[in-house]
């Protein structure tokens, strides 16, 4: 049995290969971190409306955003040239078109930014470690937006390249869905990606460091995805959810297993 066919049967038995259980765990750093997750999470409430914005930090933000502190001492500046080439530099984007997306489309955009290379297991993207702690979730708010799958949320596998399907939104109220994932504005697509950090598997190697290198991941995880899209596609990611109520909704166990980070994508409208 070669490396990536034991990974696969471990994954489709639900092997326990995981275990936190009969070996010795940092108990201490886990609980403070997941403590400090807890503090630090989002939590999207209707209306906000951003309280902490006084005229003064406004002010601030003017000269901080989209800049760079320039260090204090250095020894020379060297003008760099720039590629004549077609710039690769993508930014968000918040307007989406009302239309499906194939799913073999999809499928290849999901591969080449989150999936396993069938003989080194290696992603796109970094993993301190190798350990790969941040899990990848895709949510449907309508039926069809992606081929015919339906609405609800899924895992998905990047060592199988394959979708799971965890929960229906059939029957859960557009209300729940909406305080959970987008409780100040609706977004005009009805596809998101959701990161949530094994905390569990990132604590038991490198404690403190682990889930420093789990939140880097994220990161990684958001501009492979970016970098993945189609031309005529976009994204942008979000802080504005609420973490413990998403992370319950798509049967996530929210101590361990938190999500951190959405990112919407779509379609772009130029309109």
């Amino acid at each position: 049995m070669t490396k990536e066919e034991g990974l696969k049967k471990s994954f489709v038995e639900n092997e326990d290969w995981l275990d936190y259980i009969n070996y010795e765990f940092p108990e201490k750093e886990m609980h403070e971190i997941t403590k400090f997750n807890l503090k630090s999470s989002a939590i999207g409430l209707p209306n906000n409306q951003k309280v902490y914005l006084d005229n003064r930090l406004l002010s601030w933000l003017e000269k901080a955003e989209r800049t760079n502190k320039i260090p204090q001492s250095f020894l020379q500046k060297i003008i760099l040239t720039k590629s004549n080439s077609k710039s690769t530099i993508r930014g968000s984007h918040r307007k989406f078109k009302e239309k499906n997306i194939n799913l073999n489309t999809f499928s290849s955009i999901l591969y080449n930014a989150f999936g396993s290379d069938n003989e080194t297991l290696s992603r796109p993207y970094g993993s301190g470690g190798a350990l790969y702690p941040i899990n990848t979730f895709l949510i449907l708010l309508k039926d069809n937006s992606i081929g015919k799958l339906k609405s609800g949320a899924y895992y998905y596998q990047p060592i199988e390249n394959a979708l799971y399907k965890l929960v229906s939104f059939e029957n859960i109220s557009e209300h729940k869905i909406k305080i959970a994932l987008y409780p100040n504005i609706n977004p005009t697509t009805n596809i998101a990606i959701a990161y949530a950090a094994d905390l569990r598997k990132a604590v038991r190697k490198y404690k403190f460091l682990g889930y420093k290198n789990a939140l880097i991941e994220v990161g990684l995880m958001a501009q492979s995805l970016k970098q993945a899209l189609e031309d005529n596609m976009g994204e942008y990611s979000s802080q504005d959810f609420n973490s413990a109520l998403l992370t319950d909704l798509i049967g996530l166990d929210v101590q361990n297993a938190p999500v951190e980070m959405i990112q919407w994508i779509g379609l772009i409208s130029n309109d």
